[in-house]
Parts: C-alpha cells; sequence; structure tokens
C-alpha cells in the first residue's frame, strides 16, 4: 500500500512539472486599473514576462524600474509584462501609489491569495518568468541581482529571433 502511495506522489508530481515546463499556465485576473486581463490573449501578441513582486521586497523594488525600461523598450514589438503584486489586500492602495509614484505603465496585478503564485510553483520573490509567444517558458529566475535585467533581455531577444 505504501509503495502505490508513493508511486502515486511521483505521477502527480511529475504531471504538475510537466504543465509548469511546457508552459501550460493560464489565468484571468484585474489590474490595478480595473482592467480584466487574460493571459493567453496576452501572451499570443508576444513574449510576455511575469513578474511577482512585493512592497516589502527590496530587490523586487529594484527590479521594477528595470522592467520598466525593457517593457518601454520592446512593448512596440509585442513584448508585455505582467506584474503580479503579492502585497496584502490591505496594501492595495499602497502598491497603486507606488506603480503611479515610479511611472510603471506596464499591467499590475494583485495576488494577495498567492493562487498565482501557487501555479507558477513559486517559492520566493521576486521571481521572473519569460514565456514566448507560444506560451512556452524560456527564462526562469528567482531573486534580483544588479544585471539580471542584461539577462532577461538577452533572453527577450532569443524570442524576437526564433519567430522571425
Amino acid at each position: 500500500m505504501k509503495i502505490k502511495f508513493f508511486y502515486l506522489l511521483i505521477l502527480i508530481f511529475l504531471s504538475a512539472s510537466n504543465i509548469f515546463a511546457r508552459g501550460n499556465i493560464d489565468f484571468s485576473t484585474e489590474t490595478l486599473n480595473g482592467d480584466d486581463i487574460e493571459f493567453s490573449e496576452i501572451n499570443k501578441k508576444g513574449p510576455t514576462l511575469v513578474s511577482f513582486w512585493a512592497l516589502w521586497c527590496k530587490p523586487c523594488r529594484a527590479e521594477m524600474k528595470h522592467l520598466e525600461k525593457l517593457y518601454k523598450k520592446y512593448s512596440d514589438k509585442g513584448f508585455t509584462i505582467i506584474g503580479i503584486n503579492q502585497d496584502s489586500p490591505r496594501s492595495v492602495a499602497k502598491v497603486k501609489s507606488y506603480v503611479s509614484s515610479h511611472k510603471i505603465t506596464f499591467p499590475i496585478v494583485t495576488d494577495s491569495n498567492q493562487e498565482i503564485f501557487q501555479m507558477f510553483n513559486g517559492q520566493s520573490i521576486p521571481l521572473t518568468v519569460l514565456f514566448n509567444k507560444d506560451g512556452k517558458i524560456v527564462y526562469k529566475h528567482t531573486g534580483y541581482l544588479p544585471g539580471d535585467e542584461k539577462k532577461i533581455e538577452v533572453e527577450l531577444l532569443k524570442t524576437f529571433e526564433k519567430t522571425n
């Protein structure tokens, strides 16, 4: 009985891992501005970067300004970023204020119950995941150090090369 249970757990883990590896992730939610977004619809237009972050996370805030620069540089080519904030529901006003004062123009959503974060098997933030236009994960990184934005840009440029 224990052996069957063990194999069942392995099978469940492998199927969950395969879903994540193939990039079969989709979610619908509302942005801070009140717009409804669906990941799969956004991703059809071009590469999409999903960034999990929080106000209390200093590396997250440092990464956000670099992500905004990438967004401005490549959004005309179909590149989109979805920032997924992990702060508590009580912090939504502070999140809106931060986004406004730092002139972040890509869509920001809140995920205070961490449902979306769990879909991505998130363990810690910042968590950055880049999908190509076909919905496949081409880059995944946890944490942020200065220079990581260059790695993201290199991977982004590779996705543009492969679609041309």
